[in-house]
C-alpha cells in the first residue's frame, strides 16, 4: 500500500468511526469555514490596506475600492476610523470560529473514543478463553491504552486540523488565484518536487511506527508476565536476568521509535525548504516582469505566507494520522476476531434442565494440535454428582469449555435434555451452569457486588443464604464493612480458602441447574482445602454437579466417576465400584495415596 493511500485510508477510517456523530463534525466544519474565510480576508486586505496607509485616499485601497461600491467616495478620515474596526471584527469572528471549532471537535473526538472503548471492551468480553489465552494481558492492555489514546488524539486533533487546514489551503489558494493566476501556478510548481521525498519519508514513518507499536506492546506483555510471575522470579534469583531481558526489549523499542522520530522530524524541514524556494522564485519573477500591481503582490505574498502554515500543519497532522492508522490496525485486529460460538439462526432459549446434559461421541481439536477429546461420551444426570478425573492434559478442562459453550465440538454432539446445543442459544446454555474455577475470579469491588455478578437482582436474604451454605457468612460478617467491604484486586484481602468459599457462594447465588467445580481445590493449601471441602459437603448432596478434579479425595462422595486418559473415556461408574475393579481409577487413587 502506498503512503498516500495509507494516509487517506487512516483519515477515512477516523471519519467512519465518527459517522454516528457527524452532526457535531458538521457544526465544527462550519466553524472551520469561518476561520478559513477570515484568514483569507486577512490576506485579501493586506496589500490594499498597506497601500492606503502609505499613499492615503480611498483610491489607495486599489482593487478593494473597485470591488466595494461607494468605498472610493469615503473621505480618508472615515476610512482611517473604519479600518481598525474591520480588523477587530474580522479577528473577533475568527476567534469565535476557533472557539466553536475546538469545542465541537473535542466533543466529537470524545464521543468517537467512547464508542471505540465500548466496542473494544465488549469484544474482549466476547472472546472465548482459548482466544484470550493467545494474547498476553499486557498486549491487550497496550491496545486498550496506548492505541486508543493515539486514536483519541487523532479524532480530537488530527481530524480537525486536517479539515481546517485543507479548507484554509483551498480558500487561500483561491485568493491567490484571484489576485494572480500566473504567480499561483508558478508557486505550485514546487508541489510535484515535494511529492517524492515526502512520500518516501511517509512510507518510512508508517513502517517504523508499526515496529514501535509492536515493540511497546511486547514490553507491556513482559511487564504483565513479570508481575504475574514475581514470586517465581524472586524465588530463582532471576531478577537480573529478567531485567536484562526487559533492557533488550526497551532497546529494541527505542531503536524503532527513534527511526520513526527521524522520519517525522525530516518532513517539516523538507517542506520548509521547498516553501522558501517557491516564494523566492515567485518574488524573482514578479520583480523582473512587473506584471502584478504592488498591492496585489503584497496580498498575494500574504496569502502564500499564510498558506505555508496550514501546509506545514497538514504535514505534521499527517504524521499523527499515520500513527493513528497503525493503532487502528492493531485495534481492528482485536475487533475483527470472530466469535468462536455463534447462535444458529433458528436457535431458541433453553428451559431449565430437567433430565441432564449428555456428551455423545464428542471429538475436539485445538487448532492444529493433537486431538484434545476423542469420542467422549457420558451424561451428567439431574440430581447426581458426576466427577470427571484424570491426569493433567487428559482433556478435563476441554470438557468444561464445551459444556459452557465456549467452544463447539469438532464432531459429535452435546445435548441438554436430549436437545442438541446447536439448537439452543449459547447464552441460555451457559445459564444452566454455575462455574467455580481453580482460581477464585473475584473483582476489586465489594463482597455484595461480587455476589451480584451471578444474579444482579438477588436480595440480601439470598446472598446471606448462599454465604451460609458455602460457610462464608462468618468471615464476611467479620470484615470491616460486611457485605460492602471492598476486596481489593483479585480478592487480595482474603485467604485462598476464603476466596474459594466466596466464589462458591457466588455460584449458589446464580441458582443455575448445574454446578461445575473445575479443580476448585487444586490451588489451595491443606487448611484452605479442608475449609472448601467442608463447604462442598454441605453444597453437593442432592445437587446436579460436575466435579472436575485432579485430587481424588474430592470425589469420594460422587455418584458417578468418569475417568479420562488422553482425551478418551476409559471407564466410568460409582467410585467404590471403580476402586474394586482395579482399573484406571484405582491406579490414580493408589498413585495419590501411596506413602512417600
Amino acid at each position: 500500500m502506498s503512503s498516500s493511500a495509507s494516509l487517506t485510508g487512516s483519515m477515512l477510517k477516523l471519519l467512519a468511526l465518527g459517522r454516528p456523530h457527524r452532526r457535531l463534525l458538521a457544526v465544527a466544519f462550519g466553524c472551520m469555514a469561518v476561520v478559513g474565510a477570515t484568514t483569507g480576508a486577512y490576506a485579501f486586505l493586506m496589500g490594499p490596506a498597506l497601500r492606503f496607509l502609505l499613499t492615503g485616499g480611498a483610491d489607495g485601497l486599489g482593487f478593494v475600492s473597485r470591488a466595494v461600491p461607494g468605498l472610493g467616495a469615503m473621505p480618508r478620515e472615515a476610512l482611517v476610523r473604519l479600518l481598525p474596526w474591520v480588523v477587530v471584527v474580522v479577528g473577533a469572528v475568527k476567534g469565535l470560529g476557533y472557539l466553536g471549532q475546538f469545542y465541537f471537535v473535542g466533543l466529537f473526538g470524545q464521543q468517537v473514543v467512547k464508542d471505540l472503548r465500548r466496542r473494544l471492551f465488549e469484544k474482549l468480553l466476547s472472546l472465548s478463553p482459548a482466544q484470550r489465552a493467545t494474547v498476553l494481558s499486557g498486549e491487550l492492555l497496550s491496545r486498550f491504552t496506548t492505541d486508543v489514546a493515539n486514536v483519541e488524539q487523532a479524532a480530537t486533533y488530527t481530524v480537525a486540523s486536517w479539515l481546517r487546514d485543507s479548507l484554509q489551503i483551498v480558500i487561500l489558494a483561491g485568493v491567490a488565484l484571484w489576485l494572480s493566476w500566473k504567480l499561483t501556478l508558478l508557486t505550485l510548481l514546487a508541489v510535484p518536487v515535494a511529492v517524492v521525498p515526502a512520500s518516501r519519508l511517509t512510507r518510512a514513518l508508517i513502517a517504523r511506527t508499526r515496529e514501535g507499536h509492536e515493540a511497546l506492546g511486547a514490553l507491556a506483555g513482559q511487564v504483565q508476565e513479570g508481575l504475574g510471575a514475581l514470586r517465581a522470579i524472586q524465588a530463582f534469583n532471576a531478577e537480573a536476568a529478567e531485567a536484562r531481558r526487559f533492557e533488550r526489549g526497551t532497546g529494541e523499542a527505542l531503536v524503532a521509535l527513534s527511526r520513526a522520530g527521524w522520519a517525522r522530524a525530516a518532513v517539516p524541514g523538507v517542506m520548509e525548504l521547498l516553501a522558501s524556494l517557491a516564494i523566492a522564485g515567485t518574488l524573482g519573477w514578479a520583480a523582473s516582469t512587473g506584471a502584478v500591481e504592488p498591492e496585489a503582490l503584497v496580498s498575494f505574498l500574504g496569502a502564500v505566507i499564510l498558506l505555508a502554515q496550514p501546509v506545514k500543519d497538514l504535514g505534521r497532522v499527517s504524521q499523527f494520522a499515520i500513527t493513528a492508522g497503525v493503532s487502528l490496525e492493531r485495534l481492528e485486529a482485536v475487533l475483527s476476531l470472530p466469535r468462536r460460538v455463534l447462535d444458529e439462526p433458528l436457535a431458541t432459549e433453553a428451559p431449565a434442565l430437567s433430565m441432564g446434559v449428555e456428551l455423545d461421541g464428542v471429538h475436539f481439536r485445538w487448532a492444529a494440535d493433537r486431538p484434545a477429546l476423542e469420542g467422549v461420551s457420558f451424561m451428567v444426570r439431574r440430581g447426581e454428582v458426576t466427577a470427571l478425573v484424570g491426569e493433567s492434559g487428559s482433556g478435563k478442562s476441554t470438557v468444561a469449555s464445551l459444556l459452557l459453550a465456549f467452544e463447539r465440538p469438532t464432531t459429535g454432539a452435546l445435548r441438554l435434555d436430549g436437545v442438541d446445543y446447536a439448537r439452543r442459544t449459547a447464552e441460555s446454555v451457559r445459564a444452566q451452569f454455575a462455574l467455580v474455577t481453580q482460581e477464585a475470579l473475584l473483582f476489586s469491588a465489594s463482597v455484595r457486588e461480587n455476589l451480584l455478578v451471578a444474579r444482579p437482582g438477588a436480595s440480601d436474604e439470598a446472598l446471606e443464604a448462599a454465604l451460609r451454605t458455602a460457610q462464608a457468612w462468618g468471615f464476611v460478617t467479620a470484615l470491616p464493612r460486611g457485605l460492602d467491604t471492598p476486596l481489593g484486586e483479585r480478592g487480595v484481602t482474603l485467604s485462598g480458602g476464603q476466596k474459594q468459599r466466596l466464589a462458591l457462594a457466588r455460584a449458589l447465588v446464580a441458582e443455575a441447574p448445574v454446578l461445575v467445580l473445575d479443580e476448585a481445590t487444586s490451588n489451595l493449601d491443606p487448611q484452605g482445602e479442608r475449609e472448601v471441602q467442608a463447604a462442598l459437603e454441605r453444597v453437593l448432596p442432592g445437587r446436579t454437579a460436575l466435579v472436575i478434579a485432579h485430587r481424588l479425595d474430592t470425589v469420594r462422595s460422587a455418584d458417578r466417576v468418569v475417568v479420562l486418559e488422553r482425551g478418551r473415556v476409559v471407564e466410568q461408574g460409582p467410585p467404590g465400584e471403580l476402586l474394586s475393579r482395579g482399573g484406571a481409577f484405582a491406579r490414580l487413587w493408589r498413585a495419590q495415596h501411596q506413602p512417600g
